[in-house]
């Protein structure tokens, strides 16, 4: 009796174990990529920009966006942004609600875009997750929007308060962040790490021509003063001067991006010649 007891409390360990091994290795491991699927394009000239992501795109459904009067003052045609995010996901969570969130495939079979505006990576830095990590779920969200010719505009990991949000935590979260950094030999100010990161894939993968960054220094490169005027009091989110800034820089660069493919004068640039 006592050895069919103690068998019984070996094998749930075991099983404890396994399931708690195989759990913390699905928290850390990469994506597996997986075959995109095809998204119908929408017949009339509207032009249509998606903002997708994490918190800042979930938020960003909630503010006044500037960018399709801008956009619409330039080019002489509607536009319309649409924004769908799901907050704290990680830009691995991101690729997969792609393919596992119907909300998710729903909005991007109706606002079927011609850019997308990805905010990802983020949440990475925060809880201090493996360069590999985000360097493959970085590549399955753009083979995915390429393959439906869809031209990503990534956002380059922006300069929030890290060490804010870190001390913001409970101390649960703060012992797995400090695992999570041990694991993958990750300092708690990771975000030029990252943004190296990005570098380096589009570099490997040749997306140089196809995707577009928006740097964070473009727009966010003023360091304790943007925390004050573009940030909530968290250090971690936009507030609506932060959102107002960071449309004008997604405006510049669609703006750049339809100029070039076009040949024809930036309307910024024309705007600058009649007042020299």
């Amino acid at each position: 009796m006592r050895k069919k007891v103690l068998f019984i409390c070996i094998f749930i360990a075991i099983c404890i174990i396994i399931g708690i091994a195989y759990n913390f290795y699905n928290y850390y491991a990469p994506p597996g990529l997986r075959q995109p699927y095809s998204i119908d394009a929408i017949p009339d000239d509207t032009l249509r920009i998606a903002f997708i992501g994490d918190s800042w795109a979930f938020m960003h459904k909630d503010h006044e966006c500037m960018i399709p009067q801008l956009l619409q003052d330039s080019l002489h045609r509607p536009v319309k942004v649409h924004s769908y995010g799901v907050c704290g996901l990680t830009s691995k969570e991101i690729y997969e609600n792609i393919f596992d969130n119907s909300d998710f495939k729903q909005f991007l079979f109706k606002r079927r875009c011609e850019y997308c505006y990805v905010s990802a990576g983020i949440n990475d830095t925060y809880k201090k997750m493996s360069i590999s990590y985000y360097q493959l779920s970085m590549d399955g969200i753009i083979q995915f929007l390429l393959s439906n010719h869809i031209h990503p505009i990534i956002q380059e990991i922006p300069d929030y308060d890290i060490y804010t949000s870190f001390d913001r935590q409970k101390a649960s979260r703060k012992i797995l962040r400090r695992l999570s950094m041990i694991i993958n030999n990750m300092p708690l100010d990771c975000k030029q790490l990252f943004r190296d990161a990005l570098d380096e894939l589009i570099y490997k993968k040749k997306y140089s021509d196809k995707v577009s960054i928006i740097r964070y220094k473009s727009w966010n490169g003023d360091g304790d003063q943007d925390l004050d005027h573009l940030y909530r009091s968290d250090g971690l989110h936009l507030n609506d001067n932060g959102y107002a800034v960071l449309d004008k820089a997604i405006t510049k660069e669609i703006l750049n991006l339809i100029t070039t493919e076009h040949n024809i004068e930036s309307p910024l640039e024309s705007d600058a010649s009649h007042h020299r």
